[in-house]
């Protein structure tokens, strides 16, 4: 069963291997699916707030949508959108919770 398991493997790791050099299988460039993104009208609705838009321009260095294959599911998916929303949306939360403490203890 073990060496089944690990054959199953080896086959795998060849098949990769093979896509990626003899068929060139290229990675989804970066910058075309962020235009894309940016283009898609759920996303202008998302980066009306201004932390929202801020939060996502730092995750673009750093974050989820560093991953080109991350940024094309939630473009082709509507339930990893809706996920993606829902998670910016509850991490921007706590940043606008913080500004407005800020501006009062400040004023």
């Amino acid at each position: 069963m073990i060496v089944f398991l690990f054959c199953l493997l080896i086959a795998a790791f060849f098949i990769e291997l093979i896509q990626k050099n003899i068929f060139r299988k290229k990675d989804p460039k970066i910058d075309e699916l962020w235009k894309e993104l940016h283009e898609a009208e759920w996303f202008q609705n998302l980066i009306e707030s201004a932390e929202i838009k801020r939060w996502i321009e730092t995750d673009k260095e750093n974050g989820l949508l560093k991953d080109p294959y991350y940024v094309r599911k939630i473009l082709d998916k509507e339930l990893h959108r809706e996920g993606f929303i829902e998670y910016v949306q509850e991490k921007t939360k706590g940043i606008e919770k913080n500004t407005n403490a800020t501006s009062v203890e400040i004023s």
